[in-house]
């Protein structure tokens, strides 16, 4: 016999993601625990309960969110409440620093679950067989751009294309792996693959889920800005990636 059910609903849930390097694989879940997340904008009811598999979301109000059911719970009494849609900003840290940190804001309230990405940081990026590319990134000028999100598509010319993703740090500077990126055959037409570049990036933007496009300093009369980037890859290989003639990827903002 059930003398009583205890019944808590959680505000919502973020599930925290590995993105670097390969996108066509699953994404690996990282330990809340292993993080450091600070609100910057939410209810001040609000609680952080951070598990292995994410960061559960728990609030005081309404009310309904917690109940005490003389007896065994019905449905009705089972079923989330409606709750007041809220926005939540905040930044998490890696405390390791195998990852880089990252600003975030959404709409939370209606028990959804969210999943956020984080990107490696050079420190945590490991090169294996298959090669990678490392660089930084910067204006015109030599000023470090930070956190910008590097998005190559490789296409092998016997396989579909590859799309691989990195981020630069603070000071701009990078490490993409190739990770899955198939070696040349004996009888492969050319030593490389043929890929292009685009990147994200803002002057103060730390989010990478909003990040807008800029454009990259290539081939061409003066060496014109586009919105990509094409580049050799050579798998197997550890290559710098810049633009033409220079020591970094030189961006400008649109």
């Amino acid at each position: 016999m059930i003398a009583e059910t205890l019944v808590l609903h959680a505000s919502d849930f973020i599930e925290w993601l590995d993105a670097s390097g390969p996108q066509a694989l699953a994404r690996r879940i990282l330990p809340a625990r292993d993080l450091d997340v600070r609100i910057t904008q939410g209810p001040s009811d609000l609680k952080l309960i951070h598990k292995t598999a994410g960061t559960a979301l728990w609030r005081r109000e309404p009310e309904e969110l917690g109940l005490l059911v003389d007896g065994e719970a019905t449905p009705p009494e089972l079923a989330p409440p409606d709750e007041a849609l809220y926005p939540l900003a905040g930044e998490v840290r890696d405390r390791k620093g195998l990852f880089l940190p990252r600003h975030f804001a959404f709409d939370a309230g209606r028990r959804a679950g969210h999943r956020l990405r984080l990107f490696r940081s050079p420190l945590g990026t490991r090169f294996g067989r298959a090669g990678g590319l490392h660089g930084r990134t910067s204006l015109d000028d030599g000023t470090p751009v930070p956190w910008v999100l590097l998005s190559l598509r490789v296409t092998p010319p016997l396989a579909e294309p590859l799309d691989f993703i990195a981020q630069s740090d603070g000071r701009g500077e990078f490490r993409l792996s190739l990770e899955r990126l198939p070696s040349l055959t004996r009888d492969a037409p050319a030593q490389t693959y043929p890929a292009t570049l685009t990147l994200q990036a803002a002057a103060d933007g730390t989010n990478p889920d909003s990040l807008p496009a800029v454009q990259v300093r290539g081939t061409g009369s003066g060496g014109a800005f586009k919105t990509e980037l094409a580049v050799d890859i050579a798998p197997g290989r550890i290559s710098t990636l810049a633009s033409p003639g220079r020591d970094a990827l030189v961006l400008r903002f649109s």
